[in-house]
């Protein structure tokens, strides 16, 4: 049977956020601790009644060695008790870390979130639930105000892919549970490292809560509305900034485009919020080390109008004129240099396409075809980038001019300039596709030889 108040409570809180509902498959996240075997032992009492298809998930990070081992036993002997089946997941976590450099718990956390989509992929309807209470919510909260970042706490529900996680618990303190527990005579699993003040939420449960309980007994209430609050409050300023992210910003699995002066008219809070939708759609399911906003910001409003900034590996700003970018990964622009034959075609490094042709007459016409004379031209053309002293004779010019000059004249960005092919034929450039064609262009005539280039 039961608790009354506590079934209330959750049951209430349900009601509200639409977490879970009748004929649910529900994966509960188990550890053997109180708040976890408290979840089990709730979900199982209401699984009749709610039609609830229940999944207990447990994990052995094998970092306590034969403890842990037994944990993992005592979650599966007690699901099956109550007729619920268990999944185990066996992890290794030390490997994980020195693969990925991470340290012990950020390592535990994301080994388990991968045994346990893996365990829900053939679910599409499938939904992760957590035991956490208002205390870890107050815990969580604290430690980002501690680390100078938005106090987000922990949310009630969110997308696990294309499925949900979500946390009925979190209406509840920690004594309700506790009261729940022994009511039913429950034996959870204690993990002694939750007594250890080397982790910094240990650390705040154990000194800075208690203190700041004397000063407000109901501080995790308190916070509790505080998060509800500015969720509502970041809600809404998300779906301004999502309206302005869809209408401004150029898409590019590598790259994402957007304007300047588009950018800097919009408010600082939602400047922040579409750079981190920029961020969520190059960088899907990967964590980044840390919030690159600031830097971003004070790089972006700098005077200098052309800039690369490689913040690191995975990760660089690039600015031209009006035009920004932010991209994955670093970039390095070597030069190449193609042979180009007649009736084939060529595509370049920078995925462009070139393909050079014999025609009777002139057919197509734009910045991306160029046209001469057959006897003006020997095969095979060059397709290359630019190099120091470059110059060409524009149509309709006397003399000749540089390449860097005639860049910088029709506003090609800097970092798209050392990767911009130029056809080279008996040692002149004769076109620079899209921007330049030289004298030896032609309208009309016979014996042509005509050039196209597409993006």
């Amino acid at each position: 049977m039961v608790c009354w108040k506590m079934e209330t409570k959750v049951l209430e809180f349900n009601r509200q956020h639409q977490l879970f509902k009748y004929g649910d498959t529900l994966f509960l996240a188990v550890s053997g601790g109180p708040d976890s075997l408290a979840l089990l032992h709730f979900f199982a009492s209401i699984k009749t009644s709610w039609d609830l298809s229940l999944t207990t998930l447990t994990v052995d990070h094998q970092l306590r060695g034969q403890q842990s081992l037994d944990d993992v036993r005592f979650v599966k002997e007690e699901s099956e008790k109550l007729g619920i089946p268990c999944l185990i997941g066996q992890v290794n976590v030390n490997e994980y870390k020195r693969d990925h450099h991470v340290g012990t718990q950020v390592a535990a956390r994301e080994m388990r979130y991968q045994f346990f989509q893996e365990s829900m992929k053939n679910v599409p309807n499938g939904k992760l639930v957590f035991g956490h209470h208002q205390d870890d919510l107050s815990e969580s909260m604290l430690m980002q105000f501690i680390k100078g970042v938005r106090p987000n706490g922990i949310p009630v529900k969110r997308e696990l892919g294309s499925q949900w996680l979500i946390r009925p618990f979190l209406c509840l303190r920690k004594d309700d549970i506790y009261q729940y527990v022994e009511k039913h005579q429950l034996k959870p699993r204690l993990d002694p490292s939750n007594e250890e003040d080397d982790y910094t939420r240990n650390r705040v449960r154990h000194h800075v809560m208690p203190s700041l309980e004397k000063e407000n007994p109901g501080l995790s209430k308190s916070l509790f509305h505080l998060q509800k609050q500015l969720n509502e409050e970041d809600a809404f300023l998300q779906t301004l900034a999502d309206q302005h992210y869809r209408e401004m910003v150029k898409l590019d699995p590598e790259k994402v485009t957007f304007s300047i002066q588009e950018y800097k008219a919009i408010a600082l809070p939602l400047q922040r919020r579409i750079f981190h939708l920029i961020l969520n759609y190059l960088y899907t399911n990967e964590m980044m080390d840390k919030d690159y906003f600031d830097t971003f910001n004070e790089w972006l409003i700098s005077e200098q109008q052309n800039s690369h900034y490689q913040v690191n590996e995975n990760l660089a700003f690039v600015k031209a004129y009006d035009e920004c970018q932010i991209r994955k990964g670093s970039k390095s622009y070597t030069g190449y240099e193609q042979p180009l034959y007649l009736d084939e075609s060529v595509q370049l490094p920078n995925g462009w396409v070139a393909k050079a042709t014999k025609v009777a007459q002139v057919k197509e016409r734009g910045t991306h075809v160029f046209v001469c004379d057959a006897y003006h031209i020997s095969f095979p053309l060059t397709i290359r980038t630019r190099k120091n002293g470059d110059r060409i004779k524009p149509k309709g010019m006397n003399g000749h001019k540089k390449v860097k000059d005639i860049f910088i004249d029709n506003k090609i960005p800097k970092y798209l300039r050392d990767e911009w092919p130029m056809v080279e034929a008996n040692g002149e450039i004769i076109w620079i596709p899209f921007v330049c064609k030289s004298h030896l262009v032609k309208d009309s005539g016979h014996n042509l030889i005509q050039i196209t280039f597409h993006k």
